[in-house]
């Protein structure tokens, strides 16, 4: 499997826990080498599974045969450990185009294709559109765009409205991403994988201080 834009994977750990967040380079096809922060690792040969960021493909889950070892350029990179990683089986794409979407609240002024400037709050956000509330009244079909940074540059967002339902003080609008450059579509995916990761983490923090034992 060719990796077509990937910085970033989370490896987990043999209980299939998150283990630790690494960046990625590709050698060549299913070769790749991994770069670790973290100091808590040790020398070691695992069978594990990884989940890469892809900024084309989402995020790619795959089994792996990783052999973790001291980075020589620990000085250059401040990385001190790095992974050799062979990708042995492609077991999903976890998240695809209209599959995964978070909740966030973010508010921000939108502007439509006729020209009304409006302000709206995003209530939830995938990879391939988002449903924000507003008192303002939008039709179906309509267009707006707003600038938002996902990840470290400001973009201008362009959407389109399919679906319009009256709520309590206002609308609120289903809308699907339109004629978005490849770098802004690329940004919004690490940006619901990004928030997905982070909640998807914090539920496991919580159900292992449920399942602490009472001392």
């Amino acid at each position: 499997m060719r990796l077509s834009n990937c910085e970033s994977c989370l490896v987990y750990g043999s209980d299939k826990r998150p283990l630790s967040r690494a960046r990625v380079e590709e050698v060549e096809e299913d070769f790749l080498h991994l770069f670790f922060k973290t100091s808590k690792l040790r020398n070691a040969r695992l069978k594990t599974l990884v989940d890469f960021y892809d900024a084309r493909q989402g995020c790619v889950r795959c089994l792996c045969e990783i052999e973790l070892k001291k980075n020589p350029r620990y000085y250059e990179t401040g990385e001190p450990w790095m992974g050799e990683c062979e990708i042995l089986k492609i077991y999903e794409s976890v998240q695809r185009q209209k599959d995964l979407r978070v909740k966030v609240h973010i508010t921000e002024e939108f502007v439509t294709d006729d020209g009304r400037f409006i302000t709206a709050t995003i209530q939830n956000i995938s990879a391939g559109g988002l449903f924000l509330v507003t008192t303002q009244k939008m039709i179906r079909g309509q267009h707006f765009a707003f600038t938002y940074c996902f990840k470290t540059e400001t973009h201008r967002v362009t959407a389109q409205v399919l679906r319009v339902q009256e709520i309590y003080g206002g609308y609120g609008y289903g809308c699907k991403f339109v004629d978005n450059p490849p770098d802004v579509e690329a940004d919004i995916r690490n940006f619901v994988y990004v928030n997905q990761r982070k909640r998807r983490m914090e539920r496991q923090k919580k159900e292992e201080i449920w399942e602490e034992p009472l001392s």
